[in-house]
């Protein structure tokens, strides 16, 4: 049997994270927004593109506790990706290339790294493995066990529960208090991004461009922790309100904890950026600029 063929070409998932990644890039090096522009074209609303899309997310980001009931949604799903007008999905996935190709080096467009690239290949594989019968069945097997272990993942359901209860807890707490959460700061990128300071942009830029490159962004990250601590204790020094000499202290001595080894964690980041927000919201309640 013909075994499946991954391409990063045919995979409308993967193609729309490499674009919404580019977006960012866009949004902080200030430059022609030329991605959202695709996306808006070729995933808009009424595409069989964005109706594909859809059902690649549903598999990525919907949870179940069992394996049997996560099955039975990937067969649902299945089910709902014979709808999808197939010559038409293909048309549009032609010209999407070629915009892609008109408008990013298209070698540098796709090696960037994209964190779900396992899954996002095995629905891809899943899809294609259902259009045509005559497809390796083990290789459409072992990319249905992959979603599988995906869906049904209760270490992930109890993670994502746990990170959206902390997240309502802030939200209800005081402005002071909301800042320095590293979630509610992502929300407000993604609605608002100029609302974002030089160091914070800084900090994305550097950590997008170097996901594969930890060296450089550790070089880059313990520079900055340095710098931050060291303006922290300026403030700290002049600040006269006791509550928030209190906050200044508590955040200094969690970033002198930080230890910096192979790999900068993500929690490591939203602390830094925590550090930044708290910086700029006491420079603009005293009148300085940022």
């Amino acid at each position: 049997m013909k075994k499946i063929k991954h391409s990063k070409f045919k995979n409308t998932g993967f193609l729309f994270e490499l674009l919404t990644r580019q977006i960012t890039m866009e949004i902080l090096n200030g430059s022609e927004e030329k991605a959202k522009g695709i996306i808006k074209e070729f995933y808009g609303r009424g595409t069989e593109l964005s109706k594909e899309l859809r059902l690649f997310n549903l598999l990525i980001n919907e949870k179940y506790n069992t394996e049997s009931k996560a099955e039975k949604f990937i067969d649902a799903i299945l089910e709902a990706h014979t709808k999808i007008n197939y010559k038409t999905i293909q048309r549009e996935k032609y010209n999407l290339i070629k915009s892609i190709k008109e408008n990013f080096e298209i070698n540098n467009f796709l090696s960037s790294p994209v964190t779900n690239y396992k899954i996002l290949a095995s629905i891809h594989k899943l899809f294609e493995g259902k259009k045509n019968n005559i497809l390796d069945v083990k290789d459409v097997f072992n990319s249905k066990i992959t979603i599988v272990e995906h869906i049904s993942s209760n270490s992930q359901i109890t993670k994502n529960a746990k990170q959206d209860k902390l997240v309502e807890e802030y939200k209800k707490q005081e402005k002071d208090l909301r800042l320095l959460t590293y979630k509610i700061l992502v929300e407000t990128f993604n609605k608002k991004y100029t609302t974002l300071d030089k160091s914070q942009k800084g900090l994305l830029r550097e950590y997008i461009n170097n996901v594969t490159n930890t060296s450089k962004f550790n070089e880059y990250f313990e520079s900055q922790l340095i710098e931050t601590i060291t303006s922290l204790h300026s403030m700290y020094k002049g600040m006269k309100d006791k509550i928030t000499k209190i906050k200044l202290r508590e955040t200094i001595n969690v970033l002198k904890k930080q230890k910096i080894g192979k790999k900068i964690t993500d929690e490591q980041v939203s602390a830094l950026m925590m550090s930044y927000e708290l910086v700029k919201e006491i420079k603009n309640v005293n009148g300085t600029k940022s």
